[in-house]
């Protein structure tokens, strides 16, 4: 499958992905959901922050992103980003999710849904 995303959300996933620490551990929605919500009550109840780490893209998802950023054509103010799946489109839709990037998870569901199967 391949998905048209604007060059502007592709950039802030890659930053958010790079501003993530080495011991953030493979993506898993419910448990990244669970993290943050987790989190919300430490901040809202506690001084102390949890320890758990924040979740982390799919190599994959993140080598195809990085291949489209570096990619000199442009369509449409965005950028091709192909050879992945559907499924990892979902992943990366709701990764943008629970970090808190939701017009970008909002991008990748509106290009995925335009994208011809």
């Amino acid at each position: 499958m391949v998905v048209t995303l604007p060059i502007a959300t592709i950039k802030r996933i890659l930053d958010r992905v790079s501003s993530l620490p080495e011991q953030a551990s493979e993506f898993i929605l419910g448990e990244a959901l669970a993290r943050i919500r987790i989190r919300d009550d430490v901040e809202t109840n506690s001084p102390t922050q949890t320890t758990k780490p924040l979740p982390k893209l799919p190599e994959n998802i993140v080598s195809a992103l990085e291949k489209a950023r570096d990619d000199k054509t442009l369509i449409d103010g965005g950028k091709h980003v192909g050879h992945l799946g559907h499924y990892d489109f979902i992943t990366l839709r709701d990764w943008c999710r629970a970090m808190r990037l939701g017009s970008d998870a909002a991008a990748v569901e509106a290009a995925v849904t335009a994208a011809p199967e």
